[in-house]
């Protein structure tokens, strides 16, 4: 299931212009490429994700605060804890 924060691939690699995003599975989370299907490594991904800018929104349902990374608002999001759509 893709997660955010969708992180451009074109800030590690010029020659891609789509996104990374992250792809949780049994073994850990994983970022990969929807263009190239390259797979970056975690240390790549956050090196980019630390400048990125973002807001915090509180889930109603559970109370988990979620970090939504490459946005400064946000007005829905999926909570990254209990799994339900949430409209601010």
């Amino acid at each position: 299931m893709p997660r955010l924060p969708l992180v451009p691939h074109c800030d590690l690699d010029p020659d891609c212009c789509d996104c990374l995003f992250e792809v949780m599975e049994e073994d850990g989370s994983h970022f990969i490429c929807n263009e190239c299907s390259a797979i970056v490594s975690k240390d790549d991904v956050a090196r980019i994700v630390i400048g990125m800018e973002y807001c915090r929104a509180k889930c109603p349902r559970c109370g988990s605060v979620n970090e939504v990374h490459g946005f400064s608002k946000v007005s829905a999001f999926v909570c990254r804890r209990c799994g339900e759509g949430v409209a601010l």
